[in-house]
């Protein structure tokens, strides 16, 4: 299990607390925005390649669309 993703959305990049991160990612300097978002969320891989979370990604752009401005909406 992942860490919640409630309140991320315009945060750094593996910051939860009580969540261990690949290295990778919390090297990567990410913030969570509408672009990082739709990037990470289309292709995991491309964005931090050695990134263990096993994740395919959504090649959909307008369910990416949905699943971010869901993620907007957490508070």
């Amino acid at each position: 299990m992942g860490p919640s993703l409630s309140g991320i959305f315009g945060k750094p990049a593996a910051q939860a607390k009580g969540f261990r991160y690949s290295s990778a990612l919390a090297k990567a300097k990410l913030r969570w925005d509408r672009k990082t978002l739709d990037a990470f969320i289309a292709n995991p891989k491309a964005v931090v390649p050695v990134n263990r979370m096993s994740y395919p990604g959504v090649s959909v752009p307008a369910k990416r669309a949905a699943i971010i401005d869901y993620m907007q909406g957490l508070r």
